[in-house]
């Protein structure tokens, strides 16, 4: 591990020395979704509200007189307030042959939770906490993500291997800083390590047969810092396949969150995650498309036994979220309902929340 990563920082830096570099060009686009929202539930008490969420990218691109090519790209997000963030980043370098070297701010991500792809608006859970709607949000319990921090990227090149097989590396080598970037931190499965921790993570994906597409990776947590039993990983794997107007997914994955914050295993925090998605998604036409996806997750409390220091699990619980979507594309924006149904919400025992948002969406 420690060699990878060294190997990754001296590339990085080799390439990304000042080289001289024709005039690039630059490109702007963005997207805005506009939605209104009914809550229901246990706990929402039918909340009503209007959102609007807003993305401006621009994007930079150019050459170096070596015949590598390279591209930045940043995006301006709305912070709540009136404010804005330009906090997602990333400088790319295109090596001609030999794959590309990156360094991302909240960008890059490795994680192959959302891989399996079903959602004619968005993919369930994830588009239900992070579509700009008002609302309470439910914690994501998926795995960790190196793009939750400044990192460093090797991906090779996508038609070096057979089978459409593309492996990349992202290497973050301070956790302490990034982890409110990213949106992956509100659920309780996403707290990052100690100060100082490292993120190394691996992606692998494949397009083995014409529709279909896998992918899978893996984090881990190095520790610096001397704190023992950390042990913090998780990973994730998909399958997708699409064939005329049909498309299936399906996704597992997992999060440890370390030995280190095992407790009494009376439910009251939970150290691991456990879940999979599924759904499918069908096209009437170029303008109609209509899904469904089932995700569910468990969780597990578990206790130290002093006597022996061994682990045993003894509590666990599960919450399932069934998602139904439609939407309708009428040319220059996209008009979308989406339900979302949850039992047993934030893994409370008998909490069922309801999520309906009506959107439009737009891209230029």
């Amino acid at each position: 591990m420690t060699k990878i990563t060294k190997m990754l920082a001296v590339l990085a830096s080799s390439l990304l020395m000042s080289v001289a570099a024709t005039a690039g060009e630059l490109a702007v686009s963005g997207s805005a979704n506009a939605s209104y929202t009914v809550n229901g539930g246990d706990q929402n008490n039918n909340d009503k509200g209007l959102g609007i969420s807003n993305e401006l990218m621009f994007k930079a691109s150019g050459e170096l007189d070596n015949g590598y090519s390279w591209n930045y790209h940043m995006e301006l997000d709305p912070n709540g307030g009136g404010t804005t963030d330009n906090d997602d980043t990333a400088l790319v370098v295109n090596t001609n042959g030999m794959g590309t070297v990156g360094i991302f701010d909240s960008e890059g991500g490795l994680s192959t939770e959302l891989g399996w792809g079903i959602g004619a608006v968005g993919t369930g859970l994830d588009y239900a906490n992070n579509s700009g709607a008002a609302g309470t949000n439910t914690a994501l319990n998926w795995g960790y993500d190196v793009s939750s921090y400044p990192n460093v990227q090797y991906h090779m090149p996508a038609d070096m291997l057979p089978l459409g097989i593309q492996a990349k590396v992202g290497y973050a080598p301070n956790t302490s800083d990034g982890d409110s970037n990213s949106y992956k931190n509100e659920g309780g499965a996403n707290d990052a390590g100690v100060d100082g921790d490292s993120l190394l993570q691996y992606q692998l994906t494949a397009a083995p047969i014409d529709g279909l597409k896998l992918g899978a990776d893996y984090a881990s947590f190095e520790n610096e810092t001397g704190v023992a039993d950390q042990e913090q990983s998780g990973g994730n794997w998909y399958a997708q396949y699409a064939i005329g107007n049909l498309k299936v997914g399906y996704m597992q994955g997992y999060t440890e969150k370390g030995k280190a914050t095992y407790a009494d295993g009376d439910g009251s925090s939970y150290d691991s995650y456990e879940y999979d998605a599924i759904g499918a998604e069908f096209a009437f036409n170029d303008n109609i498309t209509v899904s469904y996806s089932q995700e569910k997750h468990e969780a597990k409390d578990k206790g130290n036994i002093a006597a022996t220091k061994t682990t045993m699990t003894v509590f666990t619980q599960e919450m399932e979220a069934d998602s139904m979507q439609i939407a309708y594309n009428i040319g220059g924006a996209t008009l979308g309902l989406f339900h979302i149904e949850q039992d047993n919400a934030d893994f409370a025992v008998g909490q069922k929340e309801t999520k309906t948002i009506a959107s439009v969406s737009m891209a230029f």
